[in-house]
């Protein structure tokens, strides 16, 4: 499909923190990507539905957000168990508390008159009619054409047949975190060793591609039995907040926490606890992780998927982030207002500790799918593309996608991710 995660996702407008960009500049060097950059940019693009805010949100862009709509009894109830429990709430999820360390609210979704609102029908559906515009379907991309260290095009697979396509600018992948660094390993870009090891001729010796894989944890086991029937509304999942899991930490907020309107958990959660069809959750994000991973090639057939070593949890730091997070999420969930409107706790129902939290933390461990950083953006030259989203050492060719993030925003990533096409755009237009 068009549209990448924005057209599958649960339709969440989140917009990065202030201090996560400013990571961002610390490693590049390049204020363009400065918050205070990136704050014209969204006020450019969006057209947001609710209260006016005219320096923190925007009206008349392509991308339609609103704040949840009509939303279910038990998100108001969680606004309330939080500020019950000294949490601050807050009017908006995005504005004002992009400046600051916490806050919970209800959520801004990508849903307009009730469907979905994709990047798709913002961006590229208006322009299709344009002469210059070129939808393929039934396309995939396989490898890059390269004569020396210069794009000279893409190899395609095209309704089943190969074709070559020349190309006489520039190339721009946008293929994601997983699937851009597997089409430059396996078009010679890669670290030396791993391609040699795959039979694929190095083009440019580029270690770091596939590196620094990071993703979000959304851990699914704190479980509670609903009062009435399940009343899905929005995407299903309407309030969330952010919080740091240690007073001295510094930096941008390392805790996600998400109310879902059913009975989210791991697959071992659900099969330990067998959670009625009526329950809901409240599931810890862990949003900053310390653990990295990697991309790896299968082989060097392009049919093949390659492999994903997510290292998930292998940093102790973020066993322990996630243990405040889930202590957090009971405290909410078993506040007042929201135990008005439950039967009972179903997980994990009782106080854990030591190798309990630890066991349950694993468990109930799923991911966000919110895939970056495997061609991460810097200075340095071991980094993969500099500020203006060129590949190093290849010419002709640019990364536009959530695999040039350096560290992972602490916020769904697509909100993000349209920030860096916005970016792109920007960049290309004042080369042109």
């Amino acid at each position: 499909m068009v549209g990448g995660g924005s057209s599958i996702n649960a339709t969440i407008w989140a917009r990065p923190f202030k201090k996560n960009l400013d990571d961002w500049v610390a490693v590049t060097g390049d204020q363009d990507w400065s918050y205070e950059h990136a704050l014209g940019i969204y006020r450019r693009l969006e057209n947001w539905q609710g209260k006016p805010d005219a320096h923190y949100r925007g009206q008349g862009g392509p991308v339609w957000c609103q704040p949840a709509h009509d939303p279910a009894p038990i998100a108001p109830a969680m606004l309330q168990a939080c500020a019950a429990l000294g949490l601050p709430v807050l009017d908006d999820l995005n504005g004002a508390r992009e400046e600051r360390e916490s806050g919970f609210a209800l959520m801004n979704h990508i849903i307009k008159d009730g469907q979905r609102h994709s990047m798709a029908q913002a961006y590229l559906y208006p322009v299709l009619g344009q002469k210059n515009v070129t939808l393929l379907v039934n396309t995939h991309i396989d490898r890059l054409s390269l004569s020396g260290n210069e794009v000279t095009g893409v190899e395609i697979t095209r309704d089943g047949k190969p074709v070559k396509v020349k190309v006489n600018r520039e190339v721009i992948l946008s293929t994601g975190a997983i699937n851009t660094p597997k089409l430059l390993m396996l078009s010679g870009i890669g670290d030396q060793q791993e391609l040699k090891r795959h039979g694929i001729k190095t083009v440019m010796h580029a270690p770091e591609v596939g590196k620094n894989f990071q993703d979000h944890i959304l851990h699914g086991g704190c479980l509670w039995e609903s009062n009435s029937p399940g009343d899905l509304r929005n995407s299903g999942a309407e309030v969330s907040g952010f919080m740091q899991s240690n007073s001295q930490r510094q930096g941008a907020p390392d805790l996600n926490l998400v109310q879902i309107e059913l009975p989210y958990a791991s697959e071992v959660i659900a099969k330990t606890y067998n959670p009625p069809g009526n329950s809901w959750a409240l599931c810890a994000g862990l949003v900053q992780p310390k653990s990295r991973g990697h991309i790896a090639l299968r082989s060097n057939k392009v049919s093949d998927r390659p492999l994903v070593h997510a290292n998930f949890l292998s940093h102790e730091d973020d066993i322990k982030a996630l243990a405040v997070g889930i202590e957090m999420c009971r405290d909410i969930g078993n506040a007042g207002p929201l135990r008005q409107l439950s039967k009972r706790e179903v997980a994990p129902n009782k106080q854990l500790t030591g190798k309990e939290m630890t066991d349950f933390i694993r468990n109930g461990a799923t991911t966000y799918f919110h895939e970056s950083g495997s061609c991460r953006m810097g200075k340095d030259d071991s980094a993969v593309v500099d500020s203006k989203l060129r590949v190093n050492g290849i010419k002709r060719l640019r990364i536009a996608d959530s695999s040039i993030m350096p560290q992972i925003v602490s916020v769904a990533t697509m909100a993000t991710c349209v920030l860096i096409g916005e970016r792109m755009a920007e960049i290309l237009k004042a080369e042109a």
